[in-house]
């Protein structure tokens, strides 16, 4: 008995993890090591969350629709070309300010298809194989072609028990445009075919960029909001704060913050943001900093952008229905008298930059759930146990 797998359907394991990756970007694809690539999505030289953001959203829809790589890349390349990230270009990693030429065409565009699908699928693999109660041998095969790295093909024909170490480091892909398999076998087929088990443990032959668990893949669930329990932070408004003029508090901001006004700020999952005065003022150019009373929260917002408790992705519906990708950052915590609340950032995504549009209070329970829509690509407590350390 073997397992086979048709990379034309969607297999829920595969699809599932696809789908439930956060969100990280990279200038470069080792930015994020070993099991870090199951947690989140990433592309290298995708410096942009709205370009990752439709990079992702295409490639799960394209997994669920069984399209081919082809339908794909015409569907996404006009949003590309539209959002500037085609042809070659000037890329600069934010974090270092080093710039690089890229070219970005259908070449690139395969890699990535072909990588995200091709991981994708084999974590569900891998999770369907261990799921088998008799088929508990795996077979390592080489496609055997002239592009298969040596080490692969001295490899092909490897049968070992899934329990062997080998598998926790090795199991495919195991290199970029790596297309081995691997194949689950009962002993009884095993002997049927003249096979036998190797008692010893190969030597690693992963790329080190690949030399990570595949079925840590399979272990790990969707990215999930946090629960909201009790051990949430207390944190109270600060009064010394109360008699700071307009520009004191802003500079007050900008200085714990660690920017110039107008600086560039890069959050957590490597987002980098302009950080201005439009953060404080609504669009008829009246300062918010002192509605409704934010400012005692000033210090805390910081942490808002510094440290999110949960970030999601939403797309916001405007006047004739032009829509924007909006970013939500919250920040949770809990009142005196115990009560839910939340400190929220918002940002907005133009053509050209990530903008800051409003820091805001979310002083009622119901509303800081109702809030919590979107797309959620970043959770500070993947384990769904509720943040504390306000």
């Amino acid at each position: 008995m073997t397992v086979k797998l048709d990379f034309k359907l969607a297999p829920k394991d595969a699809y599932r993890y696809l789908t439930g990756k956060g969100y990280r970007l990279s200038y470069d694809y080792d930015e994020l090591a070993g099991e870090a690539h199951h947690l989140s999505f990433t592309v290298a030289k995708v410096t942009r969350l709205d370009l990752l953001q439709d990079l992702h959203a295409s490639l799960s829809a394209s997994m669920r629709a069984g399209t081919p790589f082809e339908t794909w890349r015409d569907n996404l390349r006009p949003i590309l070309q539209e959002k500037g990230w085609w042809g070659t270009q000037d890329i600069m990693d934010p974090k270092t300010g080093e710039v690089r030429q890229v070219h970005i065409g259908a070449r690139r565009l395969r890699h990535i298809f072909k990588t995200n699908m091709r991981v994708a699928y084999n974590v569900g693999r891998y999770k369907k194989q261990k799921r088998l109660t008799q088929a508990v041998y795996w077979r390592y095969t080489s496609l055997l072609l002239p592009t298969s790295r040596e080490a692969h093909r001295r490899l092909h024909g490897t049968v070992l028990h899934r329990d062997n170490p080998f598998w926790r480091r090795n199991y495919p892909p195991n290199g970029h445009g790596c297309k081995c398999k691997v194949s689950a076998w009962t002993r009884r087929a095993l002997t049927r075919r003249g096979m036998t088990v190797s008692l010893d443990t190969p030597a690693d032959i992963a790329h080190k960029d690949w030399a990570y668990d595949v079925g840590a893949g399979s272990r790990i669930g969707r990215i999930s909001r946090l629960a909201l329990g009790p051990d949430l932070a207390l944190l109270k408004p600060n009064p010394a704060l109360k008699d700071f003029g307009l520009a004191a508090l802003k500079q007050r901001f900008y200085q714990r913050l660690g920017i110039p006004p107008g600086g560039l700020f890069i959050d957590p999952v490597g987002d980098p943001m302009w950080v201005d005065d439009a953060l404080f003022t609504s669009a008829s150019g009246q300062s918010k900093l002192k509605k409704r009373d934010r400012h005692g929260y000033l210090d805390a917002f910081g942490q808002v952008l510094a440290e999110p408790d949960e970030i999601y992705l939403e797309l916001d519906t405007r006047q004739h229905g032009q829509t924007r990708l909006v970013k939500k950052m919250f920040r949770y915590f809990k009142t005196e008298q115990g009560q839910t609340r939340a400190l929220i950032a918002l940002f907005e995504y133009q053509r050209d930059k990530t903008q800051g549009v409003s820091l805001y209070v979310i002083d009622n329970e119901k509303t800081v759930e109702k809030k919590r829509t979107g797309r959620l690509i970043y959770s500070k407590r993947q384990d769904g146990r509720s943040p504390t350390g306000m």
